[in-house]
């Protein structure tokens, strides 16, 4: 099950754009943080009024991980000076439309605000990252219509249903934090940690993995965590 994510938009008719785009090609799932929902909104989404009524308001960002599996994330800025490796790799729709293709567990696609679309500290919490190949001379697309081209690619997809054995991205989000505790116990270097969390949540979060599979890792981390501490007292 796919869902859109909408964060911080301020133009009220754009949120119901969205819905209606969103009905276009069968999505129903949809997220909402921050944004300035008016009537104007519920004129515009048109026929997907029921969209729009139905939505998930969330009270933070990271909210969103309570309610899905894995948290794909949108920019149409794929190179940021020392950020640089936030927003990368970066994969384009049909790449991301072919890694869920067949795959179960509910995903959400965050779209960020007009001006300045997610921030690093955002994206940094996506499992994956996507981007709309643009003309580089005017990259700039409504968000609208951003959403409009990944649910055109994604509705070609076949997804299968909720796994309520896949965990939700909190979870995954606390594996990485007790990864953390393990590179700080082995001295890993302070500088690369921030980076390594990046990573190694990119990597378990497309990974969509049981709840088996996430106790068997984090029992791993806790033995290895105890051990280290155990010779340190020596």
């Amino acid at each position: 099950m796919i869902g859109v994510y909408l964060v911080g938009l301020k133009i009220p008719e754009n949120v119901g754009f969205v819905a209606r785009v969103m009905k276009n090609f069968g999505f129903k799932e949809l997220y909402i943080y921050d944004c300035r929902v008016t009537v104007k909104s519920f004129k515009t989404a048109s026929h997907a009024k029921d969209i729009l009524r139905n939505a998930k308001v969330l009270k933070g960002f990271d909210e969103i991980l309570d309610h899905v599996n894995m948290l794909v994330g949108t920019t149409g800025v794929t190179a940021c000076r020392q950020e640089r490796y936030v927003r990368k790799p970066v994969f384009s729709p049909e790449e991301l439309r072919a890694f869920l293709d067949g795959k179960s567990g509910k995903v959400a696609i965050a779209f960020g605000r007009e001006d300045y679309g997610l921030f690093n500290e955002e994206i940094e919490l996506c499992h994956m990252v996507v981007t709309i190949p643009t003309n580089p001379e005017y990259p700039v697309m409504n968000v609208s219509h951003a959403v409009a081209v990944l649910l055109y690619e994604l509705s070609k997809g076949k997804y299968g249903l909720e796994d309520k054995n896949i965990v939700k991205a909190r979870d995954i989000e606390n594996l990485v934090e007790n990864f953390e505790r393990l590179m700080r116990a082995v001295w890993y270097p302070k500088h690369r940690i921030e980076r390594t969390k990046i990573a190694l949540r990119r990597i378990l979060g497309r990974s969509l993995i049981t709840r088996r599979e996430l106790t068997v890792i984090h029992g791993i981390i806790t033995k290895a965590i105890t051990y280290i501490e155990h010779l340190k007292e020596k």
